[in-house]
């Protein structure tokens, strides 16, 4: 039996990957002798043409290749792949070194899991994600990074326990109304203690 795909990238896209993958199977089960030797091995991308690439062969030929991935892969000029045909019937059936964008489809939930371990994602040009909600539920959380940034229209934060900041430096710029209401207030200065106001009202 012919591999089968583990991602569902649409029903079109789904159907091209099984007939590939046929067209594989049948090429590896052909008779030793019934037409040309079928060939395995690296092959180069010079042109991309849709669902179709144009590779080079070891000797310098060239031959028209279907896509036959077990992931949804965007080829790009200059990858390098695995390759099986003979004749004018030629697959891509790995990647070996590649630079373009592999895309993971699924019609519902997806869910990763390491019940024994940890998950990591590595990036080196960064990690975004875009969803109407992000939920994070976590026992601790902890953020490491030189810099942090935040832009957002509204900001809530409910906390049952106490804050404790720590900083070098504290600077805050307040458009509009700045206020603060506390039980009390206890504030403590080594230096002096500046307040600049047109009026100040104090009782």
């Amino acid at each position: 039996m012919p591999p089968v795909c583990p991602v569902v990238c649409g029903m079109a896209t789904e159907s091209a990957f099984t007939n590939a993958h046929l067209a594989v199977h049948e090429l590896l089960e052909a008779p030793a002798g019934s037409g040309d030797k079928t060939r395995l091995g690296p092959a180069r991308i010079v042109a991309v043409e849709g669902r179709r690439v144009v590779v080079s062969l070891d000797g310098g030929a060239k031959a028209a290749a279907r896509l036959a991935l077990a992931q949804s892969y965007a080829p790009v000029v200059g990858d390098e792949v695995l390759v099986i045909g003979r004749e004018d019937a030629w697959y891509v059936i790995g990647l070996l070194e590649g630079t373009g964008t592999t895309t993971f489809v699924a019609p519902g939930d997806i869910e990763l899991a390491a019940p024994r371990g940890r998950i990591e994602l590595l990036a080196r040009d960064g990690v975004f994600i875009k969803s109407g909600l992000v939920d994070i539920v976590a026992e601790k959380l902890q953020f490491t990074a030189r810099h942090l940034f935040e832009r957002l229209t509204d900001l809530t934060q409910w906390v049952s326990g106490a804050v404790h900041q720590r900083a070098g430096r504290v600077r805050a710029h307040v458009e509009g109304d700045y206020d603060l209401k506390a039980g009390r207030i206890t504030e403590l200065a080594d230096d002096d203690v500046t307040i600049d106001g047109k009026r100040i009202h104090l009782g």
